[in-house]
């Protein structure tokens, strides 16, 4: 149908109610996770004339703004490609969600830095550990896992949760002071699809009594397809923890809101009781 030929063309979400995805509810509610594409009116949700107007205006000045410039500023989170390490596959480009790496004559993947929106899953597929996305590369991701697991890792359930929504969760779950154990060591990624199976098995190798990846609710996603793609490698990872001796029974996963607080306050309770971590 018309949305789903709008969300290829413009590498956009929509909920499943087929209204468009913001970037994010408050601190982006007038675009788009794209940077130069706006979001208003019904397109977004069920408005009111009123409603709807405002929001077009504001529409219409954030996208004033790069029509003045002549340019659009990009994040700075972005893939990078070692290509003495690639073995010219070709995963990476089937794989981005946003047609950001292009293949080259010889077979070399290069990154379209404009396009790229840093969500990982490249990073996390690599079958030889070669892309690396800025701020959040495999060193700086695991060195957070063995630092938390320092003291008492029996005890310590590593939590991968998205920047977008599942962190939203965690933080309304605060703010609504709603209670659960304190065995949670947050790890945040800006995207549940950056998570590797490398990450999750050295959480279990570095003895945590749990792992828990969190990411956006279905069918909606920042970045289009993480959270699918995070949920495949979840059950890929449960496969390889049997062969490496570790429990699947204690890889988690939850797919949850910004507004989700007591679905994660009950899903760490739950996880918490279940893995016998209840003082």
């Amino acid at each position: 149908d018309s949305v789903e030929r709008v969300k290829g063309l413009l590498k956009v979400s929509a909920s499943a109610d087929g209204f468009f995805q913001e970037a994010h509810v408050k601190l982006g509610p007038l675009e788009f996770a794209s940077q130069g594409v706006a979001l208003a009116g019904c397109a977004k949700a069920p408005m009111f004339f009123r409603e709807s107007c405002e929001a077009g205006l504001g529409a219409a000045m954030k996208a004033s703004i790069p029509m003045k410039n002549g340019y659009i500023e990009t994040e700075g989170i972005v893939a990078n490609i070692d290509l003495t390490a690639c073995n010219q596959c070709g995963l990476c480009s089937k794989r981005c969600p946003y047609n950001a790496i292009r293949v080259d004559a010889e077979d070399n993947p290069a990154v379209v830095k404009a396009l790229c929106k840093g969500c990982g899953l490249c990073a996390a597929d690599c079958p030889k550990e070669c892309i690396s996305i800025v701020h959040y590369t495999d060193a700086q991701v695991l060195a957070q896992v063995d630092a938390a697991l320092e003291a008492d890792p029996g005890r310590k359930i590593i939590a991968f949760v998205c920047h977008w929504c599942a962190l939203g969760g965690v933080d309304m779950a605060g703010v609504s002071r709603l209670q659960y154990p304190p065995n949670a060591r947050l790890i945040r990624v800006m995207c549940s699809a950056r998570v590797s199976i490398k990450m999750i098995r050295r959480a279990f190798e570095g003895g945590a009594a749990g792992v828990l990846v969190a990411g956006c609710e279905f069918p909606t996603c920042h970045y289009i397809q993480g959270n699918y793609a995070a949920e495949a490698r979840v059950k890929r990872a449960k496969k390889q923890l049997i062969k490496a001796g570790f429990d699947p029974g204690k890889l988690w996963n939850i797919w949850c809101s910004a507004a989700d607080g007591p679905k994660f306050a009950s899903t760490m309770r739950t996880m918490a009781r279940e893995l016998k971590l209840e003082s």
